[in-house]
């Protein structure tokens, strides 16, 4: 039986999607930034760079996490899939943390500022 897609097509498109994931934050970014109030531009710009920085993330997951794992463990193992699991939903919790919580970091020294 063939596979639907090789191992090669399989990385090249994980590749594509991190390097598309990265270029479209930027130019979100890029497009939004004329919109914006002098004020919210600094926080707005850690957003972006924090949502391009899924890209690479996802590349590095990718290649040197999930993949290295199944190789290990076979692609039909429980346990691997239980471990990437574990590790993509730590991930994500690790990067929902830092896309809510560093916009405010950025902003939160510009407050005390302004109540003194």
């Amino acid at each position: 039986m063939k596979e639907l897609i090789t191992e090669e097509q399989a990385d090249l498109i994980v590749l594509l999607l991190s390097i598309g994931v990265f270029l479209v934050s930027f130019a979100y970014g890029f497009y939004q930034n004329p919109k914006l109030k002098k004020e919210l531009k600094k926080s707005f710009w850690t957003e972006i760079s924090i949502y391009a920085l899924f890209g690479p993330v996802i590349w590095v997951f990718w290649d040197y996490i999930y993949n290295p794992i199944e190789n290990f463990y076979g692609l039909d193992s429980l346990k691997a899939l239980k471990i990437n699991f574990c590790i993509a939903i730590g991930l994500f919790g690790a990067l929902f943390l830092l896309v809510t919580f560093a916009p405010r970091w950025i902003q939160a020294p510009r407050e005390q500022r302004r109540r003194k």
